[in-house]
């Protein structure tokens, strides 16, 4: 896997299948796939040990519940696009506790400590309601995330990412970004296979380009044929 830094190439915003990189699987019929398409057959024998309920086909290979990923690995190459979206979520997730804080977190003693206090409350309130319950409501999908075409998804069946899941991939981003830096979380993408941040690794999610939608209940990912 390289770790150099990746951008969605032209074309990846209409759908996942137009920003597969060379090489790998697309599910594609056979001969129009790249080498992880077409694995050989130590590599075959090696994934069926590997994953309960995996099927190997001239589409590639077939994700079920139990598989390492419901999806292939081209479906998470949208990298670019999640920087992009985590610097806009993060301004507009910021914007009432910014006034709060800046109402509130005024005077001395008690009452500089109250309006703390209240002020921190506005921040959690605000933060739970905008990546956990708006997503968890509107296809997986924050503001930004709308905007560029991508969504959160469970990485157990890939199907939409329980409120328990974007409630961990939110204190995620303790790890990801608030605790050091965000290059945490971009550089722990990019030596993921799946481009999984800390908090989707806790979560067990997957970000995926809005096109994925049309798969989620179908092949060739659910192992429906």
């Amino acid at each position: 896997m390289s770790s150099t830094p990746e951008w969605d190439s032209p074309g990846q915003w209409g759908g996942a299948q137009q920003g597969a990189e060379p090489g790998e699987a697309t599910g594609a019929p056979s001969g129009q796939g790249g080498p992880e398409a077409h694995p050989s057959a130590g590599e075959r024998d090696d994934w069926a040990a590997g994953g309960p309920g995996q099927q190997w086909s001239n589409q590639g290979w077939t994700g079920q519940p139990g598989y390492s990923s419901p999806v292939n690995i081209a479906e998470t190459r949208v990298t670019g696009r999640r920087v992009i979206q985590y610097i806009i979520d993060s301004f507009l997730a910021g914007i009432i506790p910014g006034i709060a804080f800046w109402l509130f977190d005024r005077g001395h003693g008690v009452w500089h400590s109250l309006g703390w206090l209240f002020s921190v409350l506005i921040w959690v309130v605000v933060m739970i309601w905008y990546w956990v319950v708006r997503p968890t409501q509107s296809n997986g999908q924050t503001f930004a995330m709308k905007w560029m075409g991508l969504r959160v998804i469970s990485k157990l069946d890939g199907g939409p990412a329980s409120m328990t899941q974007m409630f961990v991939r939110w204190i995620g981003l303790i790890f990801d970004s608030w605790l050091l830096t965000p290059l945490v979380g971009y550089v722990t993408i990019l030596f993921s296979r799946y481009r999984q941040r800390i908090g989707d690794h806790m979560a067990k999610t997957l970000v995926v380009s809005t096109g994925y939608a049309h798969y989620a209940t179908g092949p060739p990912y659910a192992g429906q044929r």
